[in-house]
């Protein structure tokens, strides 16, 4: 069953003061006229589709070639000097995914992890979707649901959720999203300032070919080819700035780049041609904190008869990788006992023996 479009708001909102005339802004009409064409399955002519939307039929035109981008649109002539109706080609007419009531809550459930997204036009593209995959969990029935489905009055939106750890705030950033998202998708190169690169305190100037985007732990990192060094990077969105994405020439992606070969569970996003590889002990009041969970895709786990428990990690032998290792081993105080490499152990050892003699 087809989803039914959102309702036009009574009031049209107000535009974001230096939001870019970018492809997502006119979402939320784009969709009412994609609803109209559905809907009058014979064609609207330009005029009726400008009295639909209450434009002009110059923008109803900007509008239609958005929208075939999206489906296949047809203009269809009526008769000798009468204006030619647009319509939907009837192959491509209710193309819908059908969703169940349980289907509609689990996509739902992890919309919190867009929150990093807000203020952005990305942001009010996924949020439409949503909302109208909430109208399915919401919509009344009166047949008998199937095996694992749940009954309509279940409202869970509230009671069955994924809580992703608090994001960054990127609303007064929204073009800045906006642009890192569009040249993923266009593949197209993208020229940006990062700081912490070279002596300016502005960053260096960086012409990069974005591979992909992540969002970790409620904050943004861009994996992209830097032109100028020649090497495949994490930039962190935090030290990023003066994004813009270039016109042209669109990029290939390496046959050989894998986004998950980045991820590195709670250890951040990176990659380095040495692995490190890690061992370390933790005492049976803690080995609970390791069991039930998976921060690393590495992750091997040895319990012992007394409750013991030792963690093998391979990871990325890259400074900031590295770093949140350590931070997570020292989370665990005197619980944790570093058995290698022996970089590790002298490094957590120093730290803790600092630690200890704040409170001689």
């Amino acid at each position: 069953m087809p989803l039914r479009p959102l309702p036009n708001p009574k009031a049209p909102r107000a535009r974001r003061a230096g939001r870019s005339p970018g492809k997502f802004t006119q979402s939320r009409r784009l969709e009412h006229l994609r609803a109209q064409l559905e809907a009058h399955t014979t064609g609207l002519t330009l005029e009726e589709m400008a009295a639909l939307l209450r434009v002009s039929t110059r923008s109803v035109r900007r509008y239609l070639h958005e929208l075939s981008l999206l489906t296949e649109i047809e203009a269809v002539p009526t008769g000798p000097g009468e204006a030619n109706t647009w319509r939907i080609k009837p192959s491509e007419r209710g193309r819908a995914v059908t969703l169940r009531r349980a289907q509609a809550y689990g996509i739902l459930s992890p919309r919190r992890v867009f929150e990093v997204l807000r203020g952005s036009a990305l942001f009010d593209e996924i949020d439409l979707a949503l909302r109208q995959v909430e109208q399915v969990a919401h919509r009344p029935t009166t047949r008998t649901g199937v095996r694992g489905d749940v009954p309509a009055e279940a409202r869970l939106d509230d009671r069955f959720a994924y809580v992703p750890p608090l994001p960054r705030a990127y609303a007064n950033r929204s073009e800045d999203v906006d642009a890192a998202f569009q040249a993923v998708a266009d593949r197209a190169t993208l020229r940006f300032r990062y700081r912490g690169d070279g002596a300016d305190g502005r960053g260096a100037r960086i012409t990069a070919h974005p591979y992909a985007l992540v969002l970790h732990q409620g904050t943004i990192t861009c994996v992209a080819h830097d032109l100028d060094r020649s090497a495949t990077r994490a930039f962190v969105f935090e030290r990023m700035s003066e994004l813009a994405a270039t016109d042209g020439a669109r990029f290939e992606l390496p046959p050989d780049f894998v986004l998950d070969e980045w991820l590195q569970g709670d250890f951040g996003i990176a990659r380095a041609p040495r692995t490190m590889r890690l061992l370390v002990e933790l005492e049976p009041h803690v080995a609970d904190a390791v069991r039930g969970r998976r921060v690393h895709p590495s992750q091997r786990l040895a319990v012992a008869r007394d409750g013991r428990v030792r963690v093998s990690l391979a990871v990325p032998d890259e400074p900031g990788v590295l770093a949140s290792v350590r931070a997570w081993v020292l989370g665990f105080g005197a619980a944790a006992r570093v058995i290698e490499p022996p970089e590790l152990i002298d490094d957590v050892a120093s730290e803790l023996r600092r630690a200890a003699g704040r409170y001689a």
